[in-house]
């Protein structure tokens, strides 16, 4: 897009497509997002722009040529078929119109080279669209982390282990001289904070023990999902995984798409927790060096 005064960097968001159940019209489709994601994006610098999921995948690239960045947002479970599986006991509702509007989205931006944030629901699809599979519930997967909880999402309630050199890696850094005593520290006690090794980020590339332990890198996240990556899709990288190994970051390295990616939501922490706020500033800072 052309810049002017006031310019700001216009960034997408995928939106669900649900039947309303409190409405006037019960059952009738309406289109749905949590105010936490156009929130945050405003608060990073970015103009939010609503996209509604649509079976006419012609409008995809209008709407795409309109954007500087766009965002998968979390929703319903990838439909299993995406991955060559059929339905298990436990897998949930899943939207086929959302995921083939979003397949197209991704093929679109790693052509035009748009950068992406996939977020939850948004990082499964992601390594669902490079060839990857999931674990359709968290049964399957042998976890040891209770990653699907319930309480306060603005705060941390498991810790996860930063690999070096990545995004999530620069972002741990941006939020440490921000706000070294907040970031990723703001952690609920109770049935959903199951992981006391993390509390916080932990030492730099510089080697010193910090407050996650062993690991490099570490802080505490939020956690609402019942799926997981399986087989990781072809090209991308892992950047941190929880303390059961459960893949919780992800890029993609190279040209194929400017990709990244998070299986807890930054967005219902945003308001006080500094890596979330960093995740959203450098996303939308990325999107005007293209």
């Amino acid at each position: 897009m052309s810049e002017g005064t006031g310019w700001r960097p216009v960034i997408g968001i995928i939106t669900n497509l649900e039947a309303a159940a409190h409405y006037q019209f019960p059952g009738y489709p309406r289109i749905t997002i949590n105010e936490d994601y156009p929130r945050s994006v405003a608060a990073a610098g970015g103009v939010p722009f609503l996209m509604a999921p649509s079976p006419d995948l012609s409008v995809l690239p209008a709407q795409l040529d309109a954007l500087d960045g766009l965002i998968l947002a979390g929703g319903a479970d990838v439909d299993p078929q995406r991955y060559g599986q059929d339905p298990l006991i436990g897998c949930g509702p899943v939207d086929p119109v959302r995921d083939a509007y979003e397949l197209e989205a991704l093929r679109l931006a790693g052509e035009s080279g748009l950068p992406v944030f996939a977020i939850c629901r948004g990082m499964q699809l992601a390594n669902v669209f490079f060839g990857g599979t999931l674990f359709q519930d968290l049964r399957y997967a042998g976890t040891t982390v209770q990653h699907s909880s319930t309480g306060n999402p603005a705060l941390g309630v498991h810790a996860i282990d930063v690999e070096p050199g990545t995004f999530l890696a620069e972002a741990l850094a941006e939020a440490r001289t921000r706000d070294p005593d907040a970031a990723g520290m703001r952690r609920v006690g109770g049935p959903g904070a199951t992981d006391p090794a993390g509390p916080g980020i932990g030492a730099g590339d510089d080697g010193e023990a910090g407050a996650g332990g062993e690991h490099p890198a570490s802080a505490l996240v939020n956690s609402y999902h019942h799926q997981v990556i399986d087989r990781l899709g072809e090209g991308l990288r892992v950047c941190a995984r929880a303390r059961d190994g459960v893949i919780e970051a992800l890029d993609c390295p190279g040209d194929r798409m400017d990709l990244t990616a998070v299986e807890w939501h930054p967005e219902m922490m945003s308001r006080e927790d500094a890596l979330a706020q960093a995740l959203f500033t450098r996303f939308v800072r990325h999107t005007t060096a293209n």
